[in-house]
């Protein structure tokens, strides 16, 4: 799903202090400040390095693509937010990082509860103040009365990049809501941490025992189209209720799922796992169409109900709006159980997902890995235990249990049923009993030297080197 993820940016802290030689330190600060793209005076942004990443991903393309150079400030100063900004603004404009003049400046005072949005007349032709008045008051300021500042100013990066996207097409912006003229830049109120009322309400919208996959996700877009915001609705899974029910969801965020749902419903095709309990619709190969996402779905009192928390754990998006997953998360809780729609496929250290060339030798291995052997001290010939020696990128070991060449095998099972110390047959054996859409369970044998991850055949541990034990779960193909 488009934009259930949530950025967080960069933290520039300037520290001002009083007398003449911390004043023009903390100028000098503020003008290096300008080569990064937040300045963070009031704090009310923090640091992830993961979604920080994500967020700088659009704002270099931003800069590379369309050569537009868009900055953040936030700040809690008394002074006129109007003058203010066109003071930030004209030293942007020394300091642009963009060729032709292009540069946007979004500034936030959290103690006036104010927002503004500055842009140079090279851009105004295409960010209209009908297009900035709307990403104000439609776009970010439903986060902020969440409090949620950090997650606003990603959506108007966001919102920033699709329109530079459209403007490069050819499109003008016709805003859908009335607008007013505003002039110059957009200025509104923030209203953080004032709570909208209307902000989660909507009718309900049953789900129903013959309802397909399919015949579901057309009433989700019913649910879009009307822009109902219940996170109650019948056609959710429990967990995609509680989602919803902390999650901020805009008029934007619907209309924009929407416009990326409807040129991917015709290459929609439903896969089932073998259980019946879980489906995914699925736009195949996901390497050729990465644009369009897969949604996926859980049966609940025996309904196909859409499990849109799990697809807010599991998928990821780029600037470009194509597809790949959070490999740490993609197998973890109830994203185990949609691993069968990626069979065949195998992930890049980002994880986007790439078809392998079927061979036919491994059709014949059930979960599409081979052991090598190897001994404790005092083992016999028949005591081998179980190294892997190869998982078939794309393949159940590989995608459902996470397993790759050089893991050691330690154990099986869970509860009563676990074992360790485990020889080679007894693995084998283990993996080929677990009936299919069941989950197996395998522990795993790492070695770790200084933080880094790195794999040994002896038991011989040298100093620094520490050994850790991983339990993988996967279902079963």
């Amino acid at each position: 799903m488009r934009r259930l993820f949530v950025i967080i940016l960069l933290i520039m802290v300037l520290v001002s202090a009083g007398g003449c030689d911390r004043k023009k330190k903390s100028i000098q600060e503020r003008a290096a400040a300008r080569t990064n793209v937040i300045i963070d005076d009031a704090n009310v942004l923090h640091a992830d390095k993961k979604l920080m990443k994500m967020y700088q991903e659009y704002n270099e393309n931003l800069l590379e693509e369309y050569d537009i150079d868009f900055r953040i400030v936030t700040t809690s100063s008394e002074e006129d937010i109007n003058i203010f900004a066109n003071k930030e603004f004209a030293g942007l404009q020394k300091e642009s990082r963009s060729r032709s003049g292009k540069a946007l400046l979004l500034v936030i005072n959290t103690l006036q509860d104010k927002v503004r949005l500055e842009v140079s007349l090279a851009l105004e032709p295409v960010f209209t103040d009908a297009f900035l008045s709307y990403i104000e008051r439609k776009g970010f300021v439903p986060y902020f009365r969440e409090n949620k500042i950090a997650d606003g100013v990603y959506m108007a990066t966001e919102l920033v990049h699709d329109r530079a996207v459209e403007a490069a097409a050819g499109k003008e912006f016709v805003p859908p809501m009335a607008s007013r003229s505003i002039g110059g830049g957009a200025k509104t109120k923030a209203n953080i941490g004032i709570a909208d009322p209307d902000a989660k309400k909507g009718a309900q919208v049953a789900a129903h025992a013959a309802d397909t996959p399919m015949d579901v996700m057309e009433r989700y877009l019913d649910v879009l189209r009307a822009h109902n915001k219940n996170p109650g609705l019948d056609i959710y899974t429990d967990a995609t209720k509680a989602f919803f029910r902390k999650w901020t969801v805009t008029d934007i965020n619907q209309d924009h799922e929407v416009h990326n749902i409807t040129p991917c419903k015709a290459r929609y095709e439903t896969l089932y796992d073998v259980g019946d309990e879980h489906a995914v619709l699925a736009a195949r190969p996901y390497d050729k169409y990465r644009t369009c996402s897969p949604y996926f779905f859980k049966k609940e009192e025996n309904k196909w109900k859409l499990d849109i928390a799990t697809m807010a754990q599991t998928l990821r998006f780029n600037a470009q709006m194509q597809l790949h997953f959070d490999m740490e998360k993609r197998l973890q809780g109830e994203g185990m159980y949609y691993a069968f729609a990626f069979d065949g496929y195998g992930f890049d250290g980002n994880g986007y997902p790439h078809r392998y060339k079927k061979d036919g030798k491994w059709e014949k291995y059930r979960w599409k890995y081979t052991c090598g052997g190897y001994y404790h001290p005092g083992d016999r010939k028949d005591d081998a235990r179980c190294w892997i020696k190869y998982a078939l990128p794309g393949g159940p070991a590989d995608v459902r249990l996470g397993l790759e060449g050089l893991d050691k095998i330690y154990g099986f099972g869970e509860g009563a049923n676990r074992k360790t110390n485990v020889t080679i047959d007894e693995f084998i054996d283990y993996l080929n009993s677990v009936p299919t859409g069941e989950v197996a369970t395998v522990i795993i044998e790492h070695y770790y030297l200084d933080g880094r991850e790195m794999h040994r055949f002896d038991d011989i541990l040298r100093p620094g080197i520490e050994v850790r034990y991983e339990t993988r779960q996967g279902v079963a193909p």
